[in-house]
């Protein structure tokens, strides 16, 4: 079998620091479009009386939030050769030992500040719902939407989701394009707002047709179990990729895989976690005390290219013990 060589580190950093500049730049684009429409929406909603769209118009304002900090995550992963870690100092000398190792901690600030937007989404979210609670409570009765009013919210949350619709698109082609994770998650974030959009649409449409008042509250109830529901599931898989939690069944395809090699007897440990978007591995596996060192050296190599062409795993630390 033709194996060949596996990049170094810098071959590694360059692709992804250049992918996370660009998204960033990209996504700039997103919080434009996103405070527009949150304008656009809360002027509809407060002219047309309708809570689905002000929930709506708060559901796009918990984008900006959080497509703001995500650029903030991606600007401080992108920066190289400082002598700095987040405005804290670096030696020189430590700098120069830990190596690749201070890039990959830039890294994880994409992670950190992705749970940081999660924690935000989620605030908004139980805002959008206490407010809805308490209009039941209150029992205050709602105006009726006239039909311009109603013409005007609906308006509002149709051009709502047709921007959101094409941001989706660009999202989408630039993330495949890119393969970068942050603007994956931006596409899929869209296009869920995209539908929110589409679904205010239809229960203004109810609310002014058939008068049903508290169906426009119960659905601004809805969005805003959905915005706590997104920037709940945000800030849990950011949390678990902070503490290092690895899919067990990935982990358990990787020692598979490893295990299936000739020369390995057996895989002793295996651990994976993510620095940022970035796979890293360490694995210690057990081969035939009569291999040299020039074999080990090769069935690391080996390892490696097996583990980044085949999962797409950065960095694959692997340690031998020969008492097998």
């Amino acid at each position: 079998m033709s194996i060949q060589r596996l990049p170094d580190w810098h071959q590694i950093e360059q692709p992804v620091v250049i992918s996370l500049k660009t998204a960033r730049h990209h996504l700039w684009g997103n919080v434009a479009v996103y405070l527009g429409l949150f304008i656009i929406e809360l002027l509809g909603a407060r002219w047309g009386h309708s809570q689905a769209l002000r929930a709506d118009a708060f559901n796009n304002l918990s984008g900006i939030f959080s497509t703001g900090l995500l650029m903030t995550g991606l600007f401080i992963a992108s920066r190289t050769h400082d002598d700095d870690l987040f405005g804290a100092p670096i030696a020189p000398a430590e700098q120069q030992q830990l190596g690749p190792r201070i890039q990959q901690s830039r890294f994880r600030f994409e992670t950190i500040f992705n749970l940081l937007a999660g924690t935000i989404m989620a605030a908004i979210g139980i805002d959008i719902i206490i407010k809805g609670v308490m209009t039941f409570a209150t029992r205050i009765p709602f105006k009726n939407l006239s039909s311009i009013a109603g013409l005007a919210a609906g308006l509002a949350a149709g051009f709502s989701f047709v921007v959101l619709l094409v941001l989706w698109a660009f999202n989408h082609y630039w993330s495949r394009k890119l393969n970068n994770a942050a603007l994956t998650a931006a596409s899929r974030d869209t296009f869920t707002d995209a539908l929110t959009s589409l679904t205010t649409v239809l229960t203004i449409l109810v609310t002014v047709k058939l008068h049903l008042q508290w169906f426009d509250n119960l659905i601004s109830i809805g969005l805003g179990l959905y915005i706590l529901n997104t920037g709940t599931k945000i800030f849990r898989e950011s949390s678990l990729n902070l503490v290092d939690y690895f899919d067990p069944y990935l982990e358990d395809r990787y020692q598979r895989r490893i295990a299936d090699l000739t020369s390995v007897r057996k895989v002793i440990f295996l651990k994976a976690h993510y620095d940022g978007n970035l796979i890293m591995l360490r694995a210690t596996i057990g081969v035939p005390p009569r291999m040299t060192a020039i074999e080990i050296t090769r069935l690391i190599e080996t390892i490696n290219q097996i583990m980044w062409q085949e999962f797409g795993v950065m960095e694959t630390d692997v340690m031998i013990t020969t008492n097998y």
